[in-house]
């Protein structure tokens, strides 16, 4: 029988988010945090198939269970910080995950606008498919708050930026060259295409001459 968490962790995480409004309440906020890591994961992550997790719990959720049928992973409002490491190579839900996730959605919500953070989301979501060989269906985008444009594709190689599995494909880009990026064959798969596009300018005739499977 199929388990879903969202409910339950929704639940928990509007109580946590109304307690951290007043810093008298931290000890409630991990107490409850506490009874949903210890006493609730504990009697059903062997059947859980879909993790919903924001920002407050990302982490304990994610390292206190064992997932074997886990296949559907939400992640919502995260910052680039914690989205990257969660994100890469290195880290260890990665490396148990990786084969298993068919179905990821990521939502990055940061008001920070340093240079330094610029190719970040991008790397992402190149990470993204790299790691994840058996996913086919990927919501990569960007909360209200999030202060810097969105993921740019023009500077991605198709060979380093790639997928043979993905079908089902959500994403915000900067502009349309970036949009036409996903389409020049590096998602082979690809049948459903959904983008935001942030900016639309005149297309740039290198990036014309690159795609091969859109028709104008």
């Amino acid at each position: 029988m199929r388990r879903d968490i969202a409910y339950h962790f929704q639940q928990t995480q509007q109580d946590r988010l109304t307690i951290s409004l007043n810093e008298d309440n931290e000890s409630r906020t991990n107490s409850i945090l506490d009874r949903f890591c210890f006493d609730i994961i504990p009697r059903i992550q062997y059947n859980i198939e879909c993790l919903t997790v924001g920002p407050l719990s990302t982490d304990r959720i994610l390292r206190i269970g064992n997932y074997p049928k886990l296949n559907k992973l939400i992640l919502v409002n995260l910052s680039l910080k914690m989205a990257s490491r969660i994100l890469n190579n290195g880290s260890s839900f990665i490396h148990i995950y990786k084969h298993q996730i068919s179905h990821l959605v990521v939502t990055i919500n940061d008001d920070i606008t340093a240079i330094r953070i610029k190719n970040v989301a991008t790397n992402i979501f190149a990470n993204i498919l790299a790691m994840f060989t058996n996913l086919i269906h990927l919501d990569f985008n960007f909360g209200d708050n999030f202060g810097y444009p969105p993921t740019s594709f023009i500077k991605l190689l198709s060979t380093t930026c790639h997928s043979s599995s993905i079908v089902h494909l959500n994403v915000t880009v900067r502009n349309f060259d970036d949009c036409l990026c996903l389409l020049d064959g590096r998602l082979s798969q690809l049948h459903t295409f959904i983008v935001k596009v942030d900016n639309i300018d005149d297309l740039s005739m290198s990036i014309r001459k690159k795609v091969k499977n859109f028709e104008s």
